[in-house]
């Protein structure tokens, strides 16, 4: 983990994605970015200077984000962390996916108000960085005094090519010292006997040798019911989850879990894309 991005409207959820992601750049001695989109009734960028009083909300809007940004790059050049900073104007999601590209970021983490979405990145952004985003992403929901993760949930149905993707929430939980739960949830649609699921998840780890791993099947009615309930179980910390871009979750998890897991687990949901490992 070299270089991580901080998508931030400012608001509870993403002053809390802001503090987890100075403290994991720390943690990994990683650069950091903090990006801040903002939408503008005009074409900000080429608008000249005696035009801009037009519009003094606007104005007094971006002066408030140069604020911000400002603070953050305080804050982590305090921590000694290497930083920069982005304000850009009516872009939304495509710029995340763009800065995220152009430069290299290898871990995203962003604040989620489950169905509003970020503020100023409109919409299911959150669910659409989720959904698209080449490098792992951290869905952060509340804050907390510290991020103390030690017991993480992978779920999966061991049974497609994830092992790139695993490899990075390995990654993840080595840096942060935390234990990985596997689970395959057995549901009455697509269910499976014991000494099978148990087969297919010992062939997984064979192959993503791994400590401080347990195998662990959870009957439920759904997908989402089992992930939640088996990380009421063992008071896990965080989810981690991997998609398909377009197609959402793999198979084991249909397409509107992921959004459903953002916008209605209190725990932060670690999410990394099979297609671009």
């Amino acid at each position: 983990m070299k270089n991580i991005l901080v998508p931030t409207d400012f608001s509870d959820c993403a002053r809390a994605a802001e503090d987890i992601g100075l403290e994991i750049a720390k943690k990994a001695n990683a650069e950091i970015h903090f990006l801040h989109i903002i939408n503008t009734p005009v074409d900000w960028v080429n608008l000249s200077l005696k035009k801009e009083s037009l519009y003094p909300e606007t104005k007094e809007e971006i002066g408030l984000a140069k604020y911000e940004l400002n603070e953050l790059v305080r804050r982590a050049e305090k921590m000694g962390l290497k930083v920069k900073q982005f304000l850009v104007f009516n872009k939304g999601r495509v710029e995340i996916d763009e800065h995220i590209k152009h430069h290299n970021h290898d871990f995203v983490v962003m604040g989620s108000h489950g169905t509003e979405g970020f503020r100023e990145i409109t919409g299911s952004n959150t669910q659409k960085v989720v959904r698209h985003s080449p490098a792992p992403v951290l869905v952060i929901k509340k804050k907390s005094k510290k991020f103390e993760v030690k017991n993480i949930v992978f779920a999966s149905n061991f049974e497609e090519d994830v092992h790139k993707a695993f490899h990075k929430i390995i990654e993840f939980a080595d840096l942060i010292n935390a234990q990985i739960h596997l689970l395959y949830v057995n549901m009455p649609s697509q269910f499976k006997e014991t000494d099978d699921a148990e087969a297919n998840m010992n062939a997984f780890l064979k192959r993503c040798p791994r400590g401080n791993c347990s195998i662990n099947i959870f009957n439920a009615l759904n997908e989402e019911r089992g992930i939640k309930k088996f990380a009421e179980t063992i008071h896990a910390d965080l989810i981690a989850i991997t998609t398909h871009g377009n197609t959402g979750l793999i198979k084991m998890i249909s397409p509107g879990i992921t959004e459903s897991l953002v916008n209605h687990s209190d725990i932060p949901i670690l999410s990394v894309n099979i297609n671009n490992q």
